[in-house]
């Protein structure tokens, strides 16, 4: 009995060995993406989603500009203005080549008299940098967004009076900016030659139900400091419900159709308290449709048949190829979403009960 309980324990022994020598003998057996680019920086492994997002760098830097972005005027706002610079970012750095970093080029101390150049007062909010690098570390690209207003203030006969600036004028000042924040990061050491993307967003003044609208686009081209494939984005929202008056065709078909999905809700499940959505459209047309449903009910299964109920009727009264989001809440608290990607591909989650001290 003893010799067979000594040779279990001297197996058991030979075998934790042989695995911790095996894994210290060779980097073949590391994960390509967990490979230290230093010894503080590793990059986060990859994570199945529905959506593609991109790893980080780890630990996480946090931007030296970072609370630029508290100075946005509302959530709303910021909240597009940063996904927008994602989307742009996925358009030219493959997520599945780049990983992630919160601007490291540009200080505080860099962008602040931007703020203040003649002529050009109160006209610029914020600036965001995000950077793309390779596994190694090197820079593969840099995506700057430019958060502006679109109004300004004159005295006339000694009251203060609101006036919006013109497109010349937003692209004027827009471009002076670009310009001195191109040359900044040309300076940095290994910076000369990756390319810049600049995004700039104007503010939405006169609905606080709708975020502000990216206006321009352009590219920075590696070593040169000079703005390349400049355009101009024609990018707007319609905030649901909305009156059919004075709408272009294509938009009086959404609007008729969320009216139309709204009163099936309605008569769904009377004991909710409303439903509104935000269409996004980019060059006349409809990129992606985000739906809120509220509701008095905190019954969980009445959650789950009025989310189902809702996903069944959706491609009764919208078109397939968007981006679709719908969230069910409840007294502010979220109880389910369901997300369809413009390819077709969607989930639902209905929120478990969650601890609350």
């Amino acid at each position: 009995m003893n010799k067979k309980y000594y040779f279990h324990v001297l197996l058991m022994l030979f075998i934790f060995i042989s695995i911790i020598t095996s894994g210290c003998s060779s980097d073949e057996s590391i994960p390509k993406d967990q490979i230290q680019e230093e010894s503080t920086s590793i990059i986060a492994p990859s994570i199945k989603v529905n959506e593609e997002y991109y790893r980080g760098v780890l630990p996480y830097k946090s931007s030296p500009i970072g609370r630029m972005l508290i100075k946005i005027p509302t959530r709303l706002n910021a909240n597009h203005f940063e996904m927008g610079l994602i989307e742009l970012a996925k358009q030219n750095y493959d997520p599945a080549q780049f990983v992630f970093q919160e601007g490291q080029a540009l200080t505080m101390n860099e962008i602040e008299p931007l703020f203040k150049q003649k002529g050009n007062e109160n006209f610029l909010y914020s600036v965001t940098e995000h950077d793309y690098l390779y596994e190694d570390g090197k820079y593969g690209g840099i995506v700057i967004g430019i958060l502006v207003s679109s109004t300004y203030e004159v005295e006339v006969e000694g009251q203060k009076v609101k006036k919006f600036y013109t497109e010349k004028e937003l692209e004027e000042n827009s471009l002076r900016i670009i310009e001195d924040l191109a040359s900044l990061i040309r300076k940095r050491k290994n910076l000369e030659e990756p390319s810049i993307y600049f995004a700039v967003m104007k503010t939405e003044e006169n609905d606080v139900k709708l975020p502000g609208t990216f206006i321009f686009q352009g590219n920075v081209k590696g070593k040169s400091e000079q703005i390349e494939d400049w355009k101009k984005v024609n990018e707007y929202f319609i905030f649901l419900p909305s009156s059919l008056s004075g709408l272009e065709d294509k938009d009086s078909e959404i609007v008729r159709g969320f009216n139309y999905f709204k009163k099936e809700m309605d008569e769904y499940l009377p004991r909710y308290s409303g439903v509104v959505g935000l269409a996004k459209k980019v060059n006349g047309e409809l990129v992606e449709l985000t739906i809120r449903v509220n509701t008095e009910t905190d019954s969980t299964v009445e959650i789950i048949q009025l989310t189902q109920f809702a996903i069944s009727i959706i491609p009764e009264f919208f078109q397939k190829d968007i981006q679709l989001n719908l969230y069910v809440n409840s007294i502010d608290q979220p109880k389910a979403i369901y997300v369809r990607q413009a390819n077709g591909d969607d989930f639902m989650h209905i929120f478990r009960t969650t601890y609350q001290p």
